[in-house]
């Protein structure tokens, strides 16, 4: 019987297993240290022999043919690090072991033998390319001992497999681009790149997008080597006559388009269409932006610009009208990458016709197939905006100059804001270029039909007034020294000019002649633009009175200019006021220029009759008669050493509530900025105007005593200025509604009469129907519509009427119908002058709120008490009462500590607080209980403050109405009043 022999134990490296599996793992970290315990492994101190080299190399080319995890990266860096250490520069290279037979093991252990399916073959090309490229990177090829031919097989190697899978061939080009950069850099011999661009040119690859990016390294790197001729003009492809020739193979043209080529050569194809853009485009347009030392070009050389190429190649062929959806998206990847590492000079160049085009028809639609791509363009144009303010003016000029109708903003078709941020983002002295683009294209837009050129300058309109309000008006600096102020002056100039003056038929050889003479709808658009910008600026801007009395001042100069004609026609009488308001605003100016003191008061003067005499222009009636009651306003409040403030602050006063009146945002701003400068100037008398307004009933009647001798138009005017603000008003009632614990009570003041109205009117017109439909049934002979006896009918007569009798009968229902019309239009008419009544207390309100918020520490503030209580309880509109509620809480909020008037004697507050409980006791809502409250807590603070010892006198005040309370079964007297005082009192007795 045999023994059994004893299985050999075969001698494996576990350790070095290991390795070779870290090597593949898709952890970088882990990658990296096992490349580094390979080499360590491997290096010349530890002796390896030939034979374990060769095994390495062997095992690290087979794994370059692996697709498993991240194989192939792993294993390409131990492969080009163990090159470099054995046989790289500073490697000494003993033994037998050499570069070509290292070569022979790549090409053995790559080569696809046997019936394998296309994957694998697939991985062993990327394995030997991967392999060529190891060689390539280790320098092992370019050292002296390294074999003559090594360099030319690995050569071989790439071109090849270029040649052969054109799906490598931008992976084959880019190893030798690299490999060309590498040898610029160091002290090679020249040997090495003139066989690499010999073999470019032997090949057939120096017309295709790999080679002329390799083509143009070497010709930078190497400017005294001798390139192949015939290839480029004068040897460079990116000489002005190949630039055609260059986009076309950029662009990957079809075979077709290859066999039209004029030289009649065919380039390789690339392969499928990939997503990302050729590196080529990177190295042409770097090299077209690279400003080039003088002694590498020749004399008569003649480059293409960057503007010419991008025309060419970018525009003319990836943005082309009959490019495929594919090759647009290379041109916004492209773009993208262009725009945010060129310099601004450049950028420009980039902003061409087809390519906005195809940003624009992109962007208008979320179903367009490329809309995505255009939004990250546009993204990357605010991104790099934002970096950079010039870039943004840069954007805005190519952006109206390629505008792609002539009649419609780029932000309007695209739905976008995109114009919009990039006024904000760009810097005021750059943007001064585009406001002058702007400008050209008002006067002389670049199209020729009418209706278009109408059109357009609506569009550049409301560019203007956007860019104006992009504008930041927050800070205090001098407008007249900075770029800011010159863009805004010189928006609000022009926008003055051409919307009240027309320029003669005889001056239209001037550049700032209209051509063609704009409409009067254009005229209409330019006037509402403006004073929406004056309004904007008045909310804004910390001194308006700078930009709006400028602007009425160059008006007033158009106004003598006499190329200029106005749109309205002067009279004598006219022009003379006209002529003398230009006199009177020029000496106001003079002043608050000479004042080096406080000019609030002055420059707010100043602005009002600017803008009064800008109504004159917009054809005013009322305008004329406020000029001559202005300046008697400024003899008495804004000139030193006057006496008689009382009349001129009742003046003022009702100047600024016609203001008020008028169904405009801009004079309801300009109102509340004059009413705040001259606040501290108001007195008594200045304010009864506004107490009468709060007590004018809210009615036909209230309507005619408030505007006593205007025409209707006008009161229908200011009923219908809600449209403008009163929705902002409801807006702050109903933030501000709730603060305290007893404002919670606050529940709209007239919410019960209001409904009860409701109901009133309601019946009142289902009374009249019935009425009308009786009478109409009358007429006719006929039941009622809404009979319910179905006999009552049977009387009416079957008989047929004579032309008389219809005659006759058409004439009565004609009055009928005429009568029923009256009665409709009383109605409405008693509806819109309720509205009327109520808009105009919300914005006196408004006035009420600025004086308690500028002097709440003067005694004047507690005349506003009782009015604010009156209206309060009064007003039949929840939106009045919620208003004069909230004024009530601001000044009682603000009168804190020792903010509270100061009073020199009690008796006149005592006095004011027993009319507070009086009008407690009268019956309201709760907001008005509420109010009444405050009211009465406000001057017990005063009292106290005053006095202590007048809590005694306090307590008696409140003892009284708490009797009558008890004791009156009719009392209307609300517990809230009561319980806040008690909360008071616990209050001022613990923090005594």
């Amino acid at each position: 019987m045999s023994k059994k022999r004893r299985r050999e134990q075969s001698s494996v490296d576990t350790r070095l297993v290991e390795i070779y599996e870290d090597l593949a793992n898709e952890d970088e970290d882990i990658r990296f240290t096992a490349a580094h315990a390979f080499l360590t492994k491997f290096a010349p101190t530890n002796h390896p022999s030939d034979e374990q080299l060769s095994e390495a190399v062997r095992r690290l080319v087979r794994g370059l043919c692996s697709g498993r995890k991240a194989a192939r990266i792993g294993f390409s860096i131990a492969l080009t690090e163990l090159l470099s250490q054995k046989w790289g520069p500073d490697s000494d290279p003993a033994g037998a072991l050499q570069i070509s037979g290292l070569i022979n093991v790549l090409i053995k252990q790559t080569e696809a033998t046997g019936n394998i399916g296309g994957q694998e073959n697939r991985d062993h090309q990327f394995g030997r390319l991967f392999g060529a490229e190891a060689f390539i990177k280790s320098g092992a090829l370019l050292q002296a001992n390294a074999p003559v031919n090594a360099w030319d097989r690995i050569l071989d190697i790439i071109y090849e497999a270029a040649k052969r899978k054109s799906w490598l061939r931008e992976e084959c080009g880019w190893i030798l681009y690299e490999a060309a950069q590498t040898l610029s850099t160091g002290n090679h011999d020249l040997k090495f790149i003139q066989t690499l661009i010999d073999k470019l040119c032997q090949n057939g690859l120096a017309k295709t997008p790999e080679g002329i990016a390799i083509w143009l390294r070497v010709q930078a790197g190497f400017p005294t080597l001798e390139l192949p001729a015939g290839i480029w003009q004068d040897e460079n492809p990116l000489h002005r006559k190949e630039k055609s020739r260059v986009a076309r193979i950029l662009k990957e043209t079809s075979n077709a388009d290859r066999r039209n080529d004029k030289d009649g050569e065919e380039a390789p194809h690339r392969g499928s269409w990939t997503s990302n853009i050729h590196f080529a485009w990177d190295v042409i347009l770097s090299e077209l932006i690279r400003a080039r030392p003088a002694h590498h070009i020749d004399a008569n050389f003649k480059p293409v610009s960057l503007k010419e190429f991008w025309q060419e190649a970018v525009d003319e062929h990836l943005f082309a009208s009959t490019s495929s959806d594919e090759r647009k998206y290379w041109g916004f990847l492209l773009f993208q990458r262009m725009f945010g590492s060129a310099p601004v000079i450049f950028l420009s160049s980039l902003l061409s016709p087809n390519l906005m085009r195809c940003l624009t028809n992109q962007l208008a639609s979320k179903e367009r197939y490329l809309h995505r791509a255009a939004e990250k363009t546009i993204k990357s144009i605010l991104k790099r905006a934002s970096l950079e303010p010039p870039v943004a003016t840069v954007v805005l000029r190519g952006l109206l100059a390629h505008s792609l109708d002539r009649r419609t903003s780029f932000d309007q078709i695209t739905k976008t804001k995109t114009i919009e941020k990039l006024m904000a983002l760009g810097d005021d002295s750059s943007l001064c270029h585009v406001v002058h683009d702007l400008l050209d294209q008002l006067v002389r837009p670049s199209v020729i039909d009418e209706k278009d050129a109408n059109a357009w300058r609506q569009t550049i309109i409301d560019q203007l007034a956007i860019l104006l309000k992009s504008r930041q008006y927050s800070t205090t600096i001098n407008w007249r020294s900075t770029d800011a102020g010159t863009l805004i002056s010189n928006i609000l100039e022009n926008l003055v000019k051409y919307s009240y003056f027309s320029i003669g038929e005889s001056q239209s050889d001037k550049h700032d002649c209209p051509v063609p003479a704009m409409s009067e709808k254009t005229r209409a658009t330019m006037k509402i633009r403006l004073s929406s910008c004056l309004s904007h600026i008045l909310s804004k801007c910390y001194n308006p009175a700078f930009f709006i009395t400028n602007m009425v001042r160059s008006l007033l100069r158009f106004e003598a200019d006499e190329r200029l004609h106005s749109s309205i026609d002067f009279d004598n009488t006219l022009g003379g006021i006209v002529a003398h308001a230009r006199t009177f605003l020029e000496k106001i100016h003079q002043q608050a220029s000479a004042n080096s003191g406080d000019n609030s008061a002055l420059d707010a003067f100043e602005l009002l009759y600017s803008l009064t005499v800008l109504q004159i222009y917009n054809g005013d009636a009322d305008a004329v008669s406020i000029l001559d009651e202005l300046r008697s306003c400024y003899d008495v409040l804004v000139q030193p050493g006057n006496n008689g403030q009382h009349h001129g602050s009742e003046v003022l006063t009702e100047v600024l509530l016609s203001f008020v009146a008028k169904p405009s945002q801009l004079f309801r701003r300009l109102a509340q900025q004059v009413f705040t400068a001259f606040t501290p100037n108001l007195d008594r008398v200045g304010l009864e105007p506004i107490f009468k307004v709060l007590a004018t009933k809210e009615n036909l009647s209230g309507q005619d005593e408030m505007f006593e001798g205007e025409d209707e138009e006008t009161h229908s005017v200011s009923g219908s200025s809600h449209t403008d603000s009163d929705v902002e008003e409801a807006d702050i009632a109903d933030i501000d509604g709730i603060q305290t614990s007893s404002d919670e009570k606050c529940a709209s003041p007239a919410a019960s009469r209001t409904s009860e109205e409701q109901a009133n009117n309601s019946e009142e017109e289902d009374e009249e129907l019935r009425e009308f439909d009786m009478k109409l049934a009358q007429a006719l002979k006929t039941r009622p519509l809404n009979a319910d006896s179905p006999g009552s009918g049977e009387d009416s007569t079957d008989e047929d009427m004579d032309d008389e009798q219809m005659e006759a009968l058409d004439e009565h229902i004609t009055n009928m119908f005429k009568e029923r019309k009256k009665v409709v239009s009383q109605k409405k008419q008693k509806v819109d002058a309720k509205e009327t009544v109520v808009n105009f207390k919300c914005r006196v309100l408004e006035f009420l709120e600025i004086f308690v918020k500028k002097c709440h520490a003067d005694v004047l503030c507690l005349d506003l008490l009782m009015p604010l209580l009156e209206v309060t309880r009064t007003t039949t509109s929840s939106l009045v009462s919620s208003k004069a509620c909230h004024v009530m809480r601001e000044f009682s909020r603000l009168c804190k500590g020792q903010e509270v008037p100061e009073i020199d004697r009690k008796g006149p507050v005592l006095k004011l607080l027993k009319k507070v409980h009086v009008e407690a006791t009268q019956e309201g809502s709760n907001a008005h209980a509420s109010a009444c409250s405050q009211a009465s807590l406000l001057l017990v603070k005063i009292l106290v403050a005053h006095n202590r010892d007048n809590l005694r006198k306090i307590v008696k005040i409140y003892a009284n109405t708490q009797k009558y309370l008890l004791l009156d079964p009719q009392s209307r007297v609300k517990m809230s009043l009561f319980t806040d005082w008690l909360n008071w009192c616990n209050t001022a007795r613990s923090s005594r």
